[in-house]
């Protein structure tokens, strides 16, 4: 019993240093502070495990556009996190589908569908502002035409947002993705012997269409409740901290 209690706070440790090393990733160009940082981690994570749907990444939005005081980097940072997360979750399920399934799951086949077409979307912004940008200055001049650059303008400020917070990081991003999974794989195994749960690779599949879909799973509850008790504590714990700290700073 020991040696899984063991194992679960380890799994939870690696879990979140894996989640915690990939938006510090996105965001490093912003210069948050490594403390600042954490407690922004630590609050945005409870809330969204409290929150269902993934609605607290609304919460995440708003606190990391005033820690960086651009609010785009706060919309976009979440939405590139999303990214990577679903882009490494895809690579553990597409193998699992293809081996053990016979064909590919519904939730697989969403991520692979949204996954694509982000991806896809992204590359081709470039090349289509370029020419779309030169095809409206030179042949058209009406007020629809503006509004369309206009438009045309405000997609690549927001293409190159996005592009500033994933340049020469992409695979240390998916690989931080790739192995925060795997360590949550190895956690709810743990968890489930602890908790006299059965958790297999079909269990897995479960969890996460859980996740997505608003589904029943007993993993996912136990799981939740877990972290949501042990975000609750390092968030209390972080602020009490930062108190001391300003306190003693003041003093001196």
């Amino acid at each position: 019993m020991i040696w899984w209690t063991i194992l679960i706070v380890l799994g939870f440790l690696a879990v979140h240093l894996f989640k915690m090393a990939r938006l510090y990733l996105v965001l490093m160009e912003h210069k948050i502070s490594f403390g600042r940082f954490v407690l922004l981690y630590f609050r945005t994570t409870f809330i969204n495990l409290i929150i269902p749907f993934k609605l607290g990444e609304i919460y995440r939005v708003e606190e990391i556009g005033r820690e960086t005081k651009v609010w785009q980097v706060g919309l976009l940072s979440v939405l590139v996190d999303r990214y990577f997360d679903m882009a490494a979750l895809l690579m553990l399920l597409l193998p699992f589908d293809l081996l053990f399934r016979g064909g590919l799951s519904p939730i697989t086949l969403v991520l692979l569908l949204l996954i694509a077409a982000a991806g896809i979307l992204y590359l081709a912004i470039p090349s289509s502002y370029a020419y779309l940008n030169r095809y409206l200055i030179i042949r058209k001049s009406s007020s629809r035409s503006l509004a369309a650059l206009r438009g045309l303008d405000m997609i690549k400020k927001w293409y190159d947002f996005t592009k500033n917070l994933i340049t020469g990081r992409s695979a240390l991003i998916i690989f931080a993705s790739l192995l925060g999974w795997i360590s949550e794989v190895v956690t709810l195994k743990a968890l489930a012997s602890y908790k006299g749960l059965a958790f297999g690779l079909g269990d897995f599949a479960s969890y996460i269409e859980a996740i997505f879909m608003n589904g029943n799973s007993q993993i996912l509850t136990v799981y939740t409740g877990t972290t949501a008790l042990a975000f609750l504590g390092l968030t209390v714990v972080g602020y009490i901290i930062k108190l001391c700290f300003n306190l003693r700073k003041g003093k001196a």
